[in-house]
């Protein structure tokens, strides 16, 4: 039998659920250090989106690609704001991701995009 007194762990049970905690610590004296690897990792992925709504630029109507151009300036000013409004984070994701999911490659990569920000925002 386990001395609940001493265990300094994490127990998780459950449904077979999958629980992404981010950045944990746990026990005595125990530190996170979250390092910026998402936010570059997810600025990576807006240059590639941009380049990518660039090529695919015919393939959207004019005004899509305008919204998606606006709003990805928006995401790109807030991941390299020092401290990045997270609900505007997301909801300027929002909008690209919507409107270029028509085309498999912007879409693809939107998605991928918007994963590594949720990271960020949960974080």
């Amino acid at each position: 039998m386990t001395d609940a007194t001493n265990n300094f762990g994490i127990a998780q049970s459950g449904d077979g659920q999958i629980i992404n905690l981010g950045a944990t610590a746990v026990g005595r004296g125990a530190r996170v250090t979250q390092h910026q690897a998402a936010t570059e990792r997810a600025l990576h992925e807006l240059q590639t989106l941009h380049a990518l709504l660039n090529e695919q630029a015919t393939r959207l109507p004019e005004a899509s690609r305008a919204d998606a151009e606006t709003a990805l300036s928006e995401v790109a000013d807030e991941l390299e704001s020092t401290e990045p409004d997270r609900t505007r984070l997301a909801a300027a994701l929002s909008r690209p991701t919507g409107l270029v999911k028509a085309v498999a490659p912007l879409a693809e990569t939107a998605e991928s995009l918007r994963q590594t920000i949720e990271k960020i925002t949960l974080s």
